[in-house]
């Protein structure tokens, strides 16, 4: 028999609070329910004020001249544009900390003996304990799902997603909350070069992907190194499925390629466009956007696969700039399907995205059509 841990979790937290709030009775079990509301409600706050402080500093950052600041103010800046997720949660920790002993100081005034003032047999019972104690189960168990789709969004957990893709509690609670609620703060902070980067973005992309026809869509013409290619035999090896082969490729490079925060810097704050071909890109494990889409390009040809290299702007109306990414033509399904490597090495959830989900963050502007080799 299969279980699924998450849902047995999920319930068991449930049950195990109906209980504890039985045996501690309702006085008890509502000022515990009190203050876990209270911690609950303050990381709310410490995560939206989080969140809103990287937009900020992230948009400043993006354009504006950060030169004329003082040098440790300058370091700050950078160093959280390097790393915008580390940043926001060392920011929501902060947050959490100042908001929590203020919320804690203002509430406990009003609220400190609201226990103590209750009839006595209200106060026992354990009837009323169990109901509160479920009704915090539910709550308790939605901010584990919580955590378990944060992480989710940030780290390749196969055997973790697997499990939440089969608990019908979990997929609830994803689409009802964390999918319209969570989402929108672990998706907005993924990588692009500034706006003045397509010129030489395109430049990059044209020296290892040649164009054979005119502007717009074009066909064009790979040459795929030795080494690339051997990679491409050894990762797809005894994968027939298309689709297959493109995810296990889509999750090599996004384990193995780190966004190259010093290239986006030299461009962004130097104007200076350091050239690199996919293999530099295989040999140092890292790049930017147009590095990873010519990597991904080159892999896929080498295992047979049909594939684009897409350029125009990405990310959103609050910070967006210039981007390339790919798409890998799926024969059997007779549909090209979205692939963003470079966002995927910062949240994996960016492979076989649907059209106009993909489209809410990328706008094509050119592409470079490479077809599969003629067996």
């Amino acid at each position: 028999m299969t279980y699924n841990w998450i849902t047995i979790l999920l319930i068991a937290i449930i049950v195990g609070s109906m209980l504890y709030g039985a045996a501690r009775g309702f006085g008890r079990e509502s000022h515990l329910v009190i203050w876990q509301l209270v911690s609950i409600a303050t990381g709310l706050c410490a995560l939206g004020v989080s969140w809103f402080l990287s937009q900020r500093i992230s948009t400043f950052v993006l354009h504006q001249k950060t030169t004329n600041l003082p040098h440790i103010i300058e370091q700050i800046f950078v160093a959280w544009q390097r790393s915008p997720r580390i940043a926001v949660w060392i920011a929501f920790f902060i947050c959490y900390l100042i908001l929590s002993s203020l919320f804690h100081r203002i509430i406990g005034l009003f609220i400190g003996g609201f226990p103590v003032r209750l009839p006595r047999p209200l106060f026992e019972s354990r009837l009323l304990g169990g109901a509160l104690g479920a009704a915090m189960g539910v709550v308790r168990s939605a901010v584990v799902g919580a955590i378990v789709f944060l992480a989710l969004q940030y780290v390749s957990l196969p055997a973790l997603a697997k499990q939440a893709a089969a608990s019908t509690p979990y997929q609830t609670l994803s689409h009802r909350i964390y999918e319209p609620w969570l989402k929108p703060f672990v998706a907005r902070e993924l990588p692009v070069l500034a706006q003045g980067a397509l010129q030489p973005l395109s430049r990059n992309i044209d020296l290892f992907a040649v164009p054979s026809g005119p502007d717009g869509q074009d066909s064009g013409v790979l040459i795929v190194p030795k080494q690339i290619a051997d990679l491409s035999h050894q990762i797809t090896h005894g994968i027939s499925d298309p689709k297959a082969k493109a995810k296990a490729l889509y999750e090599w490079e996004i384990h193995h390629v780190k966004y190259d925060w010093k290239k986006y810097d030299d461009y962004v704050y130097h104007g200076k466009w350091d050239q690199q071909s996919p293999l530099q890109t295989l040999q140092t494990g890292k790049g930017v956007c147009a590095d990873y889409a010519l990597l991904y390009a080159d892999l896929a040809h080498a295992s047979g696969l049909s594939v684009k290299i897409d350029e125009g702007i990405g990310g959103t109306a609050q910070n967006n700039g210039s981007h390339a990414w790919n798409e890998v033509y799926i024969p059997n399904e007779n549909q090209w399907i979205m692939v963003d490597t470079t966002w995927g090495s910062e949240q994996d959830a960016w492979f076989d995205v649907p059209r106009t989900q993909f489209n809410e963050t990328h706008a094509l502007q050119t592409s470079i059509v490479i077809n599969a080799s003629a067996k």
